[in-house]
């Protein structure tokens, strides 16, 4: 089923104004020259530092980057596909945001370099979630319970480091389908003239 032009032009213009709030975030400002070192000292034992964006950056942005990423918001990523099936748009703005998706998917789902269990490494996607989850937002006591045992290891920047290069993934990849957005916008402002 077809979506109607000035409903989808409205999610559309919604998912771009947020996509323009989260790149325009002081979060993304304070990633350069950022990283995580962690070392053991025989004295002391192991001590982590963390250099990069500050806790208040870090909830302003993922007020935004929810939205991306949850169900409940007509503007996340799996309603937007949805919506973009139901586009009358070209199959080529189509597959582009289809293979945007696909990217930060693939991107997200990767391996870290970090573990919790012998199970192997954490995906990004799980360290976002732990972080988004267990801290910033609709909590939920099993990603809690990981980010508080997380907090209190000298290993926690490097999580940190982590959550930071899946916050970029994310961007970056927001950031293409916001143009893609403005394209499919063009072609359903020119159908209804």
């Amino acid at each position: 089923m077809a979506a109607r032009i000035p409903d989808a032009v409205k999610t559309l213009e919604l998912f771009n104004e947020k996509a323009d709030q989260l790149l325009a975030s002081s979060f993304l400002d304070e990633v350069s020259g950022g990283g995580a070192i962690v070392r053991f000292d025989r004295e002391s034992g192991w001590d982590g530092i963390f250099v990069g964006p500050d806790d208040e950056s870090m909830r302003a942005l993922i007020l935004t980057l929810r939205m991306f990423m949850q169900d409940n918001e007509r503007i996340s990523l799996r309603n937007m596909a949805a919506l973009y099936d139901s586009l009358s748009v070209s199959a080529v703005v189509k597959r582009e945001f289809d293979e945007r998706r696909s990217v930060l998917n693939t991107s997200l789902d990767s391996e870290s370099p970090l573990a919790i269990t012998e199970d192997g490494p954490l995906s990004y996607r799980e360290i976002l979630s732990t972080f988004v989850y267990g801290e910033h937002a609709h909590v939920a006591a099993r990603h809690r319970q990981t980010y508080e045992d997380l907090r209190t290891t000298p290993f926690f920047p490097l999580f940190q480091n982590c959550l930071v290069d899946a916050i970029v993934a994310l961007a970056r990849c927001i950031g293409v389908m916001r143009d893609v957005n403005r394209r499919a916008i063009a072609e359903l402002t020119s159908l209804e003239s």
